[in-house]
């Protein structure tokens, strides 16, 4: 039953609150956190040349995905 009960809870949505202001700055604050999952990429070995990255790429014959972007890449969203 405690099982149960666990596996209802964790299903569950987290909704932002309706509004915001100070009594739910908090709220709001924990819900834009980025998960663990949403943070994945930083556990890519990046590279910041394209020179490393070939050769990097070949040793371990794999490919490379290229990620090119010029400004603020907040600056479009």
């Amino acid at each position: 039953m405690l099982t149960a009960l666990l596996l209802a809870l964790a299903s569950q949505t987290v909704s932002p609150p309706a509004q915001l202001n100070a009594s739910t700055f908090a709220q709001v604050h924990a819900y834009a956190q980025p998960s663990p999952s949403d943070l994945g990429f930083m556990n890519l070995d990046w590279k910041s040349s394209i020179y490393e990255a070939i050769n990097a790429a070949r040793e371990a014959d794999k490919p490379i995905l290229l990620w090119m972007y010029f400004g603020d890449p907040r600056g479009h969203c």
